[in-house]
């Protein structure tokens, strides 16, 4: 991946974006949080060459025990190829003004937490420093420098900061001072900002302060989307700037005789180019094996292609390399492509690693956007988190700036079937079958792999469990490294006896074992987020869901009442939802056919979604009772 991931309140300083989460909070709110930020001032000193010092202090205060317990360990990411990193000071203040000191002792060099392979694909390392005698009310103080000898990009700069509303933020500062010679490229956001000239450099300073936290800061998209940013950057363009990256990358995808001879073999026979194309894409989507790497906390450099097929596993940039590599030994053209894994949706100005954080790849012959670390997509699909974001395609010459298209309609279908039957003293018996096409596919194929790998009786319990009803079950599926457009995956569960429902108690239909979201999730957003504003733009996608439940009643009994039909159309979406009688047996039937304009749902869309998935919610919620004929 390509760049930060970030804590809601924690500055994570990283060796590219140079991001720090920062704010600020002179007079606290009356309401206590368990945390609060009172300084963080972060500056950086950068050389005509792109090296820079880093400086940077950070104080903060647990306001309770749990608090404390939970923040006196800190950690603090380097990568030793490209920086020196020191631990200027590091202490606990007592409320009485007593300094208790870190000790050498307590700050520990170690790796992060990840897998076995992390080494190998990045540098990275962290500082962890373990603060002494804490407790709440304490205030916890640390300033570290970052020396950057080794600039990812020679004689370039980068950085970017968000500030989160999760906390209330004391005095907070970014802080740049480079020559100007070196013409930086700034973009803020409810960030105050000034410059002044001082002799042969520039100064660019911004501050921001939160005292009061938001109550609530439900939102759908990201931080670098929504929240109080900077973004600083030395490329005058995202032309440039792919430039660079591609200048960097592209080179590890050369054509090799190790390269040449398993594109050979695996095209043995197969004339037509985009088949071609196929059968390679599903060669390394199923045989390396995706280990994730944040790549501005080490090198941004992929390994040759040649050392991903010798490892047989690669993050994404070593994905996207092997299989340009290989598709080049046919001469088939293919572009690396920078993109966003989580929830942003837009692009700064000035070029950082802020918005980007994964790598796939552009085939321009088909036109097709393709990604070998899902692992469970097909050719020509893609999850659904990768649709509808701009990206920054690494490429020397053409346009580098350019947007994954939206999901079209009919492209992520998803159908769930649950026939079930319930006994005397209340237990339930069935069957629940869900086929799905396209990204739905990539979404069920990544749940059986999960079964495979937790065990099928196990995944199938824990499953029931999260879903609020107890009992066993197994689920059965195709190997889901099948990479079809549709993928089916059923299963057979038994949920314990509830002697309140045949006593009468109301309940809820239950949907089996049920393994994707519900009609309404996802497609028009999350439906969990029920304090996300009708102002809030969300993540909307072209789709279908339907969802059928057949529950046969026990032997003389009888529903109360059954709920009325529900149906909602508009502009933005189709949904109906019945309930009904066929002899002993309830049929129920939800559906929801979603047709946004744009990846976004935006003004009169996103009102129109929030009152839909209201409705929805409520529907899903209604409940059922038995009575004695």
């Amino acid at each position: 991946m390509i760049g930060d991931r970030v804590a809601n309140w924690r500055v994570m300083a990283v060796m590219v974006a140079g991001m720090a989460a920062l704010g600020a909070c002179p007079a606290w709110s009356s309401a206590e949080t368990p945390l609060k930020i009172l300084l963080a001032d972060n500056s950086y000193d950068v050389a005509a060459d792109g090296t820079y010092i880093q400086t940077y202090r950070f104080e903060f205060r647990p306001t309770n025990d749990a608090a404390a317990r939970r923040e006196a360990q800190q950690a603090v990411s380097y990568s030793p190829s490209l920086e020196d990193l020191t631990i200027t000071e590091a202490y606990t203040q007592k409320p009485d003004g007593r300094r208790i000191p870190v000790a050498p002792s307590a700050i520990h060099d170690q790796l992060p937490r990840g897998g076995p392979d992390l080494a190998s694909f990045s540098d990275q390392r962290q500082k962890v420093l373990v603060f002494p005698d804490v407790g709440g009310g304490d205030t916890l103080v640390y300033a570290w420098r970052r020396d950057v000898h080794k600039p990812v990009f020679p004689g370039q700069f980068m950085t970017s900061v968000y500030m989160s509303s999760n906390n209330p933020w004391g005095e907070m500062s970014l802080t740049v001072r480079a020559p100007a010679s070196l013409a930086l490229h700034t973009e803020a956001h409810d960030m105050a900002g000034s410059v002044e000239h001082d002799g042969a450099a520039v100064v660019y300073r911004w501050s921001a302060s939160n005292p009061t936290p938001q109550s609530s800061n439900a939102a759908a998209v990201g931080p670098y989307d929504r929240l109080p940013r900077v973004f600083v950057s030395s490329f005058a363009g995202y032309q440039e700037f792919a430039a660079a990256y591609g200048g960097l990358a592209n080179q590890k995808a050369r054509v090799t005789p190790a390269i040449q001879a398993l594109a050979d073999r695996l095209t043995a026979g197969i004339a037509d180019r985009h088949e071609q194309a196929r059968v390679i894409y599903d060669w390394v989507s199923v045989n390396i094996r995706y280990v994730a790497v944040y790549l501005n906390m080490g090198a941004l450099e992929p390994h040759e292609a040649d050392a991903v097929i010798a490892d047989g596993y690669g993050d994404c940039k070593d994905h996207v390399v092997l299989f340009n590599a290989l598709l080049a030994a046919r001469g088939i053209a293919a572009e690396l492509v920078m993109i966003n894994l989580g929830t942003h949706y837009t692009l700064s100005a000035p070029p950082t690693f802020a918005q980007l954080n994964h790598a796939i790849t552009y085939l321009p012959e088909f036109g097709i956007y393709a990604d070998t670390t899902a692992g469970t997509a097909p050719f020509g699909t893609l999850p659904f988190e990768e649709y509808g974001k701009p990206v920054v395609h690494a490429v020397a010459s053409g346009i580098a700036l350019r947007h994954v298209p939206t999901l079209a309609p009919g492209q992520a279908t998803m159908e769930l079937r649950t026939d079930a039957t319930m006994d005397d003293d209340g237990a339930i018996t069935g069957t629940t079958t869900t086929l799905a096409h396209g990204p739905f596919a990539v979404d069920l194929r990544r749940t059986a792999a999960w079964a495979e790998a937790t065990g099928i009786a196990n995944a199938a319990a824990a499953q029931l469990r999260a879903l609020g009803t107890e009992g066993s079950g197994a689920f059965s599926f195709e190997p889901p490294n099948g990479l079809l457009a549709s993928y089916a995956m059923s299963g057979q569960f038994q949920l314990d006896a509830r002697a309140e429902i045949v006593e009468g108690d109301g309940f809820m239909p239950p949907t089996g074992l049920r393994v994707l979201t519900r009609p309404g999730d996802l497609l028009l957003g999350p439906l969990s987020m029920r304090k996300l504003a009708d102002t809030e733009p969300t993540p909307c996608f072209a789709g279908r869901q339907r969802e059928d439940i057949v529950l046969r009643l026990p032997k003389g009994r009888h529903l109360i009442r059954l709920p009325k039909k529900v149906i909602l159309e508009n502009s933005l979406l189709d949904y109906h939802s019945s309930w009904e009688m066929d002899g002993p047996s309830l049929v129920m039937h939800r559906e929801l056919v979603s047709h946004p304009g744009g990846q976004l749902c935006i003004g009169a869309e996103r009102r129109a979604a929030a009152e839909a998935m209201a409705v929805i919610r409520h529907d899903e919620r209604r409940q059922i009772a038995l009575a004695d004929e």
